[in-house]
């Protein structure tokens, strides 16, 4: 799994994350495709993000792969939207989510280190992600800790 990552945006670094943020709502003949009441976003650009201080622990994300970016209950939507300052980071941990922390989706590897991440470290990451983006300390630990309690069914899936 380790060595260079095909596909690596080629734009400046913002924090650990290099590439913008580039989405787009997926369709199906009916309307907006839906799954558990979330919208569904492909990612049209590779999104990296460097993993800690090792400029060579990356993860990127494919153009394709599909999100709902942050896994916020409807119920608190008015105080953390799916699509708050955080998605960047909600695009990373639904990464090593749907993968399992191996980064393996089609053909792509999108991680560099030569094991997968543990469902903690993902959290982790999450949480170190949101920092970067300047998400607030308590909005860090409310969806931090959220994920820790109920994010196990959401593994692998």
């Amino acid at each position: 799994m380790a060595g260079k990552l095909p596909g690596r945006p080629k734009t400046d670094r913002f924090g650990r994350f290099a590439g913008k943020l580039v989405l787009v709502l997926l369709d199906n003949k009916d309307g907006p495709s839906i799954r558990n009441g979330r919208s569904l976003w492909a990612v049209q650009r590779a999104l990296e993000y460097q993993v800690g201080d090792n400029p060579e622990e990356l993860i990127v994300v494919p153009p394709g792969f599909v999100t709902d970016l942050a896994s916020v209950p409807q119920l608190v939507w008015t105080f953390y939207p799916p699509d708050g300052p955080w998605a960047k980071a909600a695009v990373i941990h639904d990464f090593l989510y749907w993968t399992k922390g191996t980064g393996e989706w089609h053909d792509h590897v999108g991680i560099t280190r030569d094991k997968p991440y543990s469902r903690k470290e993902a959290d982790d990451i999450l949480r170190e992600a949101m920092a970067d983006r300047k998400v607030g300390k308590w909005e860090q630990f409310v969806i931090w800790s959220s994920v820790r309690l109920g994010g196990a069914g959401g593994w692998g899936h």
